[in-house]
């Protein structure tokens, strides 16, 4: 059974007073519902935001959901997350542990620590698929490379649904 990860921006409890990206949410949504009925598991960083989003979808259509999150105690995942992995991290690590757990990437949006996930992504060479039209690093790096050594391509997406399509043919 494929794993898949969609990272991208959080919610609240790390952007306090950053009003919600509606499209963004919608994305992840739509997202969570098709990984759940292609019959993957949906892994997430477990808080708010677009990790939320898409778990609450991916249950809804009979998904599991899986958590990767930072700190050190057990349930502070979102309460759509099956299974909740606690890394004994803050803020360097669970990325790696996200990642390698991952078949393939989903990036929606996204800061700093999306940023992280990217590049570990990259330098492992997982298929990455970026959404864009809803800024952050996944408009950013759509259709790139990170760097000179050109090992994976970050793919670009329009919508879920053709992040979908393209997940399937890199996952094959």
């Amino acid at each position: 059974m494929k794993q898949i990860g969609i990272i991208g921006s959080a919610g609240l409890e790390e952007y306090p007073r950053k009003k919600p990206n509606k499209k963004i949410y919608a994305y992840a949504s739509k997202l969570g519902e098709l990984i759940a009925k292609k019959g993957f598991i949906l892994i997430t960083g477990g808080k708010g935001g677009i990790m939320e989003s898409a778990s609450k979808s991916a249950k809804e259509n009979g998904g599991i959901t899986v958590g990767i999150v930072k700190g050190d105690k057990r349930f502070e995942s979102n309460k759509y997350i099956d299974v909740e992995i606690v890394t004994n991290t803050a803020g360097g690590g669970e990325e790696s542990i996200l990642v390698t757990s991952c078949d393939a990437l989903i990036v929606i949006g996204g800061g700093a620590g999306t940023l992280q996930e990217i590049a570990f992504a990259y330098r492992s060479r997982k298929p990455i698929i970026a959404l864009t039209g809803v800024g952050g690093y996944s408009s950013k790096f759509a259709g790139k490379y990170l760097d000179e050594r050109k090992i994976v391509k970050i793919q670009k997406s329009k919508s879920p649904k053709e992040a979908v399509n393209l997940l399937m043919s890199l996952t094959k």
